[in-house]
Formats: structure tokens, sequence, C-alpha cells
């Protein structure tokens, strides 16, 4: 179940998702715990940052959320190739147009390894631009609480990622 959204942040997140489909940045931040129900072929995922502290936790809540095969290596670049064949790992049938991880309480998200977090933050807007060049979007969008807000804008930024924020627009 998801919590209501008004218009105006669906209207939002759709603007956000279409911008990362032209090169905008590809993370958002907000303080809305769940994301509405969008387009049919929009695959939404929530993988919770309290479960992915460190990178073993990452890869463990990934592969259960998107369905990584049984021979998944749990490494960096197992992990890769995984992130970039979202749609076939969602088993949904059709591929998606567009692939959203939700990473909620995104402030504890690879809050013991600061490594492990830059790699994954600096890997997204690769991931976005591969799912591009097939013609698809990909996005993530950070939810934490109004306390945890600016420590998850500064984080993102000082690994070198943009980000929009959806914070203000419900």
């Amino acid at each position: 179940m998801t919590a209501p959204h008004d218009d105006s942040f669906i209207e939002d997140l759709r603007a956000f998702l279409a911008g990362v489909g032209q090169d905008g940045p590809a993370v958002a931040v907000t303080t809305a715990p769940r994301l509405p129900d969008l387009e049919p072929d929009t695959r939404i995922r929530t993988v919770s940052g309290a479960t992915a502290t460190d990178l073993g936790g990452l890869y463990t809540s990934f592969a259960r959320v998107w369905d990584f095969p049984d021979h998944f290596g749990r490494n960096k670049d197992a992990f890769d190739d995984c992130m970039r064949d979202l749609e076939t790992a969602a088993a949904e049938g059709d591929a998606p147009s567009t692939i959203v991880v939700h990473i909620a309480q995104a402030h504890r998200l690879l809050d013991s390894d600061d490594a492990g977090f830059t790699w994954f933050a600096q890997s997204v807007e690769f991931y976005r631009d591969e799912y591009q060049d097939g013609g698809r979007t990909f996005a993530v969008i950070l939810s934490t609480s109004d306390s945890r807000l600016g420590e998850v804008r500064s984080r993102w930024s000082d690994a070198g990622v943009a980000i929009t924020d959806l914070s203000n627009l419900r």
C-alpha cells in the first residue's frame, strides 16, 4: 500500500523522471516515505538503507528486491552487471521503460562504508547512461526524514553526484 500523494507531487516526480531521460540528474531526494504507483511500464522497487549499511548488505538487499540471478557474484563487477539488466532480473515480462530504485532510510545507506558509498553513488550516472542507450530511464529516489534531509543531500553532493530535491514539491 502506498501513501497518498497529491497531484503536484506525482507531476513533479514524473517531471524528474522525464529530466533523467534527457541527461538530467538521476538522483532525487524526498521526505515522502513511499512513492506512488506510476505508469504500468515503470518499475519501482524499494531498498531499505537500514539493510544496506555495508556492501554485503547492499548486495543482499538489491539481489532480493530485484531478484538477481542465483549466480550473482556479490562483488562490484557482478553488481554492475545485474544493475544494467534489471528488466530481466525483475522477471516481470516486457522490459519497463522506466526503472526506479527507491531507497528508504537513505541516511543509513552504506553508512559504515564511505568508499563503498562513493562507488555506488558515482555508479548511478553510469547505470542511467546504460539504460538511456537502450531508450529507457533509470533513476534513484532517496527517502529520509526532514531532520536527515541535509545530511543525505550533502553526502551525495560530496560524492560528486547531482541531486534533485523533491522534498518541497508535495
